[in-house]
């Protein structure tokens, strides 16, 4: 999983204009903390940035807040299949996937970068599928790494 400080960076880019006031006043309730030296409250943190916010600005933030909540929830969902695909073994690859790409990239329309291929839809999503859980096995098998 990834720290607070990543999650909350990684998801306020998303909250756009007036939801901008939100995510300035909570970095700054968090700078304040941080010179104080107090311990990490993202809660607190949240809550002393609402309360700098003008009923506008609230208004903006809150759709912002709303979406950034969602994320989170789907991110954790995909984190939970990912582990229990792993768990199972389960590979997202068809047997035929890899052969229908290595073709449909021998019949090429064009040369070089501009080139366009096609192929079969359900194989790119097959692929970008097993990527994705292949990036969630390296991530745990760094920390692993890392832990011991």
């Amino acid at each position: 999983m990834t720290s607070p400080w990543e999650t909350f960076d990684s998801i306020v880019p998303g909250i756009q204009h007036e939801g901008l006031a939100f995510y300035a006043a909570f970095n700054q309730a968090r700078q304040a903390a941080h010179r104080k030296g107090d311990s990490v409250d993202i809660c607190e943190y949240g809550r002393q940035a609402w309360q700098q916010l003008t009923p506008v600005q609230r208004a903006y933030a809150l759709d912002g807040l709303f979406i950034a909540y969602f994320w989170r929830i789907y991110e954790e969902e995909i984190e939970l299949r990912h582990q229990a695909d792993t768990e199972a073994g389960k590979s997202y690859l068809d047997p035929d996937d890899l052969t229908t790409l290595h073709e449909s990239l021998q019949y090429q329309d064009g040369e070089g970068e501009g080139a366009t291929v096609t192929t079969l839809a359900s194989s790119v999503s097959n692929l970008l599928q097993e990527l994705n859980l292949l990036r969630h096995q390296l991530r745990n098998a760094r920390a692993a790494a890392e832990d011991s």
